[in-house]
């Protein structure tokens, strides 16, 4: 309750030697937060692909309620930092004792059938309405790398750097279908270092290789909070280079790696489920989008291992800034570059569900005269 198992390992959920119930909630302010139970949520999905969700349901659930928070566990006591539940104790605890209690029925033998199908429906019923408020932040992380492309390294590929590609060329849309990007992703950051955007003609266009790599928050023996990357570090083409192989000209020569951040902020919002984009449109703190900061003397390795997203919750909104760095055509050192690194949908997700909706002390203000909420 308000917990979980192990995340990787012979007590993670998959490898579980007993059935157990992760019982977590939706207002959780803290560690059991839905961005968090998603790594559990992740592993259930690939049990019921598996081994098929009449058998995972009764023995390896993982609930999410609706309305309740973590301190709904601790009847008497507030948990600090914690969201406020939308519902009464007495009806968070009655529900509460209604799953936990059909999760031990099915734990008996020889059960009276029509018990077992009771107890049965009240954990699928829970799990489907865990589907859908989870199936969206699953969907949000695979924005950040996939597997399985063959024209690529066995590492993956960065969706979401495949798609700035295209936003940051500012292409008009009838040039833009002569753009094929493929990404690369990798998994080190050495790795991200030693590669480097390129391109190759096509008979309809050009094919550009962009690179990836995601960073996460730290995460020592379960005690992070947050699963969703901290930033997708993408090397791309500058719109300047594109256009001169294309032989065209840009709509808009000058996108800028902000333009990135408020589309993620987009597919999270498009994402999202009814009752966490209800609830974070009526009382969340929206996004400030910040000018990019250049890296200092465009050189690489401080791009890579040092500039990062910036994220900076003041009394308002949270305030992203992105590092940048962009070569001229004309450079010596790899030139007609673009590097950004931007939000991850998932990580904004993760902002709607739980922080952006806890009260603020922060007075501190956006410097930026670009800021502009959302």
């Amino acid at each position: 309750m308000g917990s979980y198992v192990d995340e990787t390992g012979d007590h993670d959920l998959t490898h579980y030697p007993v059935p157990v119930l992760t019982l977590n909630v939706e207002l959780d302010g803290g560690l059991a937060r839905p961005g968090k139970t998603a790594i559990w949520w992740h592993q259930f999905e690939s049990l019921v692909s598996s081994k098929g969700e009449e058998k995972v349901v009764t023995q390896k659930p993982v609930i999410i309620l609706p309305g309740l928070n973590h301190s709904d566990f601790c009847p008497g006591f507030d948990v600090p930092g914690d969201l406020p539940a939308e519902v009464d104790q007495k009806q968070a605890t009655q529900e509460i004792g209604i799953v936990t209690a059909a999760f031990l029925h099915l734990q008996v033998p020889s059960l009276p059938e029509t018990l077992y199908a009771a107890s049965r429906k009240v954990l699928k019923d829970r799990v489907e309405w865990t589907r859908g408020l989870m199936t969206p932040y699953l969907q949000a992380q695979e924005w950040e790398t996939k597997t399985g492309d063959v024209r690529v390294s066995q590492e993956g590929s960065s969706p979401f750097c495949a798609k700035m590609q295209h936003l940051t060329a500012g292409l008009a849309p009838h040039d833009d279908h002569q753009l094929e990007v493929v990404d690369g992703f990798h998994a080190s950051s050495s790795n991200l270092e030693h590669c480097h955007p390129n391109w190759t003609h096509t008979g309809t266009g050009i094919q550009v290789d962009s690179c990836s790599h995601t960073d996460f928050y730290t995460d020592i023996a379960n005690t992070g909070s947050i699963s969703a990357a901290s930033e997708i570090a993408c090397k791309m083409l500058s719109s300047d280079r594109i256009t001169q192989q294309l032989k065209v000209k840009a709509a808009d020569p000058s996108v800028p790696c902000s333009a990135g951040n408020r589309d993620a902020v987009h597919v999270a919002e498009t994402l999202a489920a009814p009752s966490t984009l209800a609830r974070y449109k009526k009382i969340g703190k929206g996004w400030c989008f910040l000018e990019d900061q250049p890296t200092f003397q465009n050189i690489g390795p401080l791009w890579v291992f040092h500039d990062a997203l910036q994220l900076t919750e003041n009394a308002t909104c949270m305030a992203v800034a992105s590092p940048v760095l962009k070569t001229e055509i004309d450079g010596k050192i790899y030139p007609g570059n673009f590097y950004c690194k931007f939000l991850s949908p998932a990580r904004v997700l993760d902002w709607m569900m739980t922080d952006s909706l806890k009260k603020s002390s922060k007075t501190q203000s956006a410097k930026s005269s670009s800021a502009v909420w959302v």
